[in-house]
């Protein structure tokens, strides 16, 4: 496959095609770790931890205005013994 380099604003960028994004295993938006090795560029996804962030935007969400009750909710981790109420 070819590509090539292409004017975006005052940078320039890369366009990836479809099946190079399939075998990463991302989508648009999605981190990637670039290297440069030598005159080759190395393009990696960027593996994150499952529920990475999520304790961070709980307590974001919770600073806006949830109850005490919400936020205990928040926090509380999610396993099979907590989710006995829950409708499947």
């Amino acid at each position: 496959m070819r590509s090539s380099v292409r004017k975006i604003g005052n940078s320039a960028g890369l366009i990836l095609p479809r099946p190079v994004l399939d075998g990463l295993g991302v989508e648009v938006g999605d981190p990637l770790e670039i290297t440069l090795n030598g005159d080759e560029v190395v393009v990696k996804a960027s593996k994150r931890k499952v529920r990475e962030g999520w304790e961070e935007a709980a307590k974001q969400i919770a600073a806006h205005g949830l109850s005490e009750e919400e936020v205990e909710w928040l926090e509380a981790p999610l396993t099979a013994e907590t989710d006995e109420d829950w409708t499947w």
